[in-house]
């Protein structure tokens, strides 16, 4: 019922069309066509292939017209013939036409996969100390191999846990599922001991003495040295501190080689304080010549000075200070009684002295002023 129809014919052979063409008024008429429906040729192609990079296949096709075109045409031996040699470098699907004497054309495809070349990507080398474990790991592959195998815990997993006793080289190797191709791989894994400190045995010191705490090492090289406390220390990362003893304390050093393996020890120091720490000359000089001008306390281990008294022969004083280092001349006597010079004559002194450990020692004596 319409002007213009679009038909599909399913079978060859020859069909004669009718129009019938009519108006309102019921006038018709009426036209004929014959249509000629030609057969398409037949075309076969093999079935789908696959090959290794490198590899060639035979693509083969049949037809009833007799003529053959292939495209693409990268990777073929012929573009016109039946049974091409494919070499392609990459999946590539194949298309092959006939053509009949009619004009009629027919097409088939094969899809040629090419498996490629492929890398497996494996963990970092590491380095771990006797005892320990790491997990190897690798990935790119469809399946693995791993050796040696004796300090692995699979040789064909992606993940395996190597505990080596000495230092290792593991290779792996990674297949892919067509048998085309193969990778390989290698972790180094260096295996350490723990270092072995020896620190000196314990120790009973005197305030105020400087200790280098010497050590000895094996299984280095030593890459950290680490001291704790820290305290009083003349270095907290170095192999010889000096310490400044002051209380009783226990030092401990943690030294870490290059393979990150750690070995330990402590030593332990008492301390005491005693009257030989101290110093007070029994004369003294006050002229003001730079030389042994002051009258004061001296001494080593000594936190400070509660108080330091002089008397003449009379038990009156003539000098004192209280709270105040040791050594210092700033804090000594410079002979001056109110405010003058002093004659030569004999004095007595008084000194509370408090150690570094918090011990007190009351000192007495004589000094004698020279003029």
């Amino acid at each position: 019922n319409q002007p213009n129809f679009v038909h599909v014919f399913t079978a060859p052979g020859t069909y004669n069309i009718t129009l019938i063409v009519g108006t309102a008024s019921g006038c018709y008429d009426t036209a004929r066509t014959t249509i000629t429906i030609n057969n398409i040729p037949t075309i076969t192609a093999s079935n789908n292939q696959r090959i290794c990079l490198g590899n060639s296949v035979q693509l083969i096709a049949n037809s009833n017209a007799g003529n053959y075109q292939w495209t693409p045409l990268s990777g073929l031996s012929c573009y016109t013939c039946p049974n091409p040699i494919a070499n392609p470098t990459t999946t590539t699907s194949y298309v092959v036409s006939t053509m009949n004497n009619f004009g009629c054309k027919n097409t088939d495809t094969v899809l040629v996969t090419v498996i490629q070349p492929f890398e497996i990507t494996v963990s970092a080398d590491d380095t771990l100390c006797i005892g320990d474990e790491t997990t190897l790991t690798v990935s790119g592959g469809s399946r693995y191999t791993w050796s040696p195998t004796s300090t692995l815990s699979c040789s064909t997993c992606m993940n395996p846990v190597a505990n080596p006793t000495i230092t290792t080289t593991y290779t792996v190797v990674g297949f892919d599922n067509f048998n085309c191709f193969t990778d390989t791989a290698k972790i180094n894994i260096v295996v350490g001991g723990y270092p072995v400190v020896n620190l000196p045995p314990d120790q009973i010191l005197s305030t105020g003495t400087l200790f280098p705490i010497a050590s000895q090492i094996t299984n280095g090289p030593i890459r950290t040295y680490t001291w704790t406390p820290s305290q009083d220390l003349s270095c907290a990362d170095c192999e010889t501190p000096v310490a400044y003893i002051k209380n009783d304390i226990c030092y401990t050093l943690n030294a870490t080689n290059i393979y990150g393996c750690t070995g330990t020890d402590t030593v332990c120091i008492k301390v005491f304080c005693e009257n030989g720490q101290v110093f007070i000359p029994n004369t003294f000089t006050p002229d003001n010549d730079g030389i042994n001008d002051r009258f004061l306390v001296r001494g080593k281990g000594i936190k400070s000075i509660k108080h330091f008294r002089v008397f003449n022969r009379w038990g009156e004083i003539v000098f004192e200070r209280n709270d105040f280092p040791p050594n210092q001349p700033a804090f000594g006597w410079d002979g001056k009684v109110r405010g003058i010079l002093s004659t030569p004559d004999v004095y007595v002194y008084t000194a509370e002295v408090v150690c570094e450990n918090d011990v007190t020692f009351t000192y007495k004596g004589n000094v004698t002023v020279i003029r």
